[in-house]
């Protein structure tokens, strides 16, 4: 069933308007890796738009998280037996002509998950100011445990080699990954520097309650990781 040595994971929730779109540009761009799309349970027509194209889709009955869909792009990618994984969203914030950048680390094996960092670059997008503070304060306790900078911790726009997604495949939290693993594991982490666009359409479910929700949410996760690893 695997054509190619990387799957570049999309999941997406109600993204009809512009998830062809963003499975277009990859297939037009990346030749040389295959695409999954997580449908996660979307009530709109995300699957229909994807009709046709030489993709891969796995779907949820219900909705429950994007953790969770990129715990299923992690075992599509274990069971299938690629070698690196990319995830990216589903709508249009994420450019397919930074995939290179943030996979070609891994390829080389100095990393094991690299990160494509907004804060390093010059993104189009700026966040609420809901989401740029939880950013900064989830940022300062990730580089306190880490105990490594880390300038992005919230981006969902990252590769990883098997030795990573084969873990996540196994361990993933079930709404907002991407904070979790930074200190899951001792993998080797890198940053990239991206830019950021606006959604092709429609509006984010990240609402200034989320916001507060996810901050907190995501705290707590670390501060029990952090207890587990001080016992280990």
């Amino acid at each position: 069933m695997k054509k190619k040595d990387t799957l570049v994971i999309i999941p997406a929730f109600n993204e009809e308007s512009s998830i062809g779109m963003v499975v277009d540009g990859v297939i037009d761009n990346c030749s040389d890796s295959d695409i999954l799309v997580v449908n996660d349970g979307s009530s709109d027509k995300t699957t229909e738009a994807l009709i046709g194209k030489n993709i891969f889709v796995a779907s949820h009955i219900f909705n429950i998280g994007t953790g969770a869909s990129f715990q299923t792009g992690c075992l599509f990618a274990a069971m299938q037996g690629y070698n690196y994984i990319v995830r990216m969203d589903g709508d249009g914030q994420h450019s397919h002509s930074f995939i290179d950048r943030v996979l070609l680390p891994v390829k080389n094996n100095e990393a094991d998950i690299v990160i494509g960092s907004r804060f390093l670059g010059e993104s189009e997008f700026k966040s609420s100011l809901f989401r740029q503070i939880g950013i900064s304060i989830i940022n300062f306790i990730l580089t306190f445990i880490a105990k490594k900078k880390i300038t992005d911790p919230t981006s969902g726009f990252c590769s990883m080699n098997r030795r990573a997604f084969e873990f996540f495949s196994k361990n993933c939290a079930e709404d907002y990954p991407e904070p979790e693993i930074m200190v899951q594991a001792n993998f080797r982490i890198m940053e990239v520097p991206i830019s950021m666009a606006k959604r092709y359409a429609g509006s984010s479910s990240i609402t200034p309650a989320r916001s507060i929700y996810y901050m907190i949410k995501v705290l707590l996760s670390l501060f029990i990781i952090m207890i587990r690893k001080e016992r280990r």
